[in-house]
């Protein structure tokens, strides 16, 4: 996970640094899209490594055959939902690439297969097949990305990249996992039924981690929505970087819904990074801006890199709540975050978009109230999740 979320951050740098502000903030907005887009993949992966992770009994190769088919099925009906999406989706981000918008529908169609497959090997805690295919997500992105914008910078073309770079992972689950069968018709609409509710609060938290470049796009002019995407990086490192938490934890608190004292332990775990990362960006702010993007190109994110870290590291341990949630089949979840979601878009519309905070004031303000927001519904789900357990018990 290491390797590929370095690789998948390395793109992002080398876009940065190839692209111009305004370009680079489209292509963040679309890589915001595809993390909204991925929550089905992550629904899966989810549903699956909690189905298989709880099987005690003999079956467990028709249950992963089950979720593979089902993986198939969903890859088909996202990449349909999301080509007829592309007209609305140009014309709210103003984007003028079309095939850069279009070429969202096939990676998304690429990771929702492999979404299935990572499924299949983290609730059976096959580390090392696992690792091989974390390691193909980040090396597919950065080389042909990466390699991409060096052929041509722009939009396109880094979207281009995106989509081939997509395509691995899948060859190599349908590698690793040959040979799977057994599944029944049943197994997968149980498959099914149950990712739509992974799939629900798991859309909710990433709709609000990303929600923030989408109004930076929106209510900022070009040069200062160019800054806040260029913090976005920052805070998508602190968010990606504990995530390996997640991927081990998951199955035991899906076995043992009932262990707070794991769940403690994995926030702490989250958090005590997440203050690191903040600690760093206030300690060292020019090398963090010579990595987010340059100080030839933005000289004054040093000033508050460190904003973006707290609300990365916030977001990181909202994951971890909202993951626990799903172990556990709470369904309240997704709307406590949707409530969040609609408090930070009308927040941000009132303060920024009626110019109470304008330039790099909004930029501050912006990613404060993306930090109080993640702070906030960790605690009260948090909260929920130990009260549903006491109640259990």
């Amino acid at each position: 996970m290491a390797v590929m979320n370095v690789a998948a951050y390395g793109f992002t740098l080398f876009a940065v640094h190839r692209l111009v502000p305004e370009q680079f903030s489209a292509v963040v907005a679309l890589l915001g899209l595809l993390l909204i887009g991925n929550v089905v993949p992550l629904g899966l992966q989810a549903s699956g490594a909690r189905r298989i992770a709880t099987h005690t009994g003999a079956g467990r190769e028709a249950l992963a055959d089950s979720l593979l088919r089902a993986g198939r099925r969903s890859a088909l009906g996202l990449t349909v939902v999301c080509l007829l999406a592309s007209p609305l989706l140009i014309w709210l981000l103003h984007i003028d690439s079309v095939l850069a918008v279009i070429l969202l529908a096939p990676t998304l169609g690429g990771l929702t297969l492999m979404g299935s497959q990572l499924g299949v090997l983290q609730g059976s805690e096959r580390w090392t097949e696992l690792a091989a295919m974390y390691t193909a997500v980040g090396v597919g992105r950065f080389a042909f990305g990466a390699g991409a914008l060096v052929i041509h910078p722009s939009v396109t073309a880094a979207m281009i990249g995106v989509a081939v770079g997509a395509a691995v992972p899948p060859l190599v689950g349908s590698f690793l996992l040959r040979g799977s069968k057994g599944g029944t018709p049943e197994q997968v609409k149980e498959v099914l039924r149950e990712t739509i509710h992974g799939t629900h609060a798991l859309l909710a938290f990433f709709a609000i981690a990303n929600a923030d470049a989408l109004l930076a796009r929106g209510l900022m002019d070009g040069q200062h929505s160019g800054y806040y995407a260029a913090g976005v990086i920052v805070a998508k490192a602190c968010l990606f970087l504990p995530q390996f938490v997640i991927v081990i934890v998951f199955p035991s608190l899906a076995s043992s819904p009932g262990d707070t004292l794991r769940l403690r332990r994995a926030i702490q775990a989250v958090a005590a990074l997440g203050v690191c990362c903040v600690l760093g960006a206030l300690l060292l702010p020019d090398l963090v801006v010579t990595v987010a993007g340059g100080k030839d190109k933005y000289p004054v994110l040093g000033d508050f890199a460190w904003i973006f870290a707290l609300a990365g590291s916030a977001y990181a341990v909202l994951q971890l709540v909202v993951y626990a949630a799903i172990a556990q089949q709470e369904k309240r979840a997704a709307l406590v975050i949707w409530i969040g979601l609609a408090v930070l878009a009308v927040a941000a519309l009132i303060v920024i978009g009626t110019d109470l905070a304008t330039g790099f004031t909004a930029i501050k303000v912006l990613a404060a109230m993306t930090a109080a927001c993640a702070i906030a519904l960790s605690a009260v789900l948090a909260t929920g999740l130990h009260r549903q357990t006491a109640d259990k018990a």
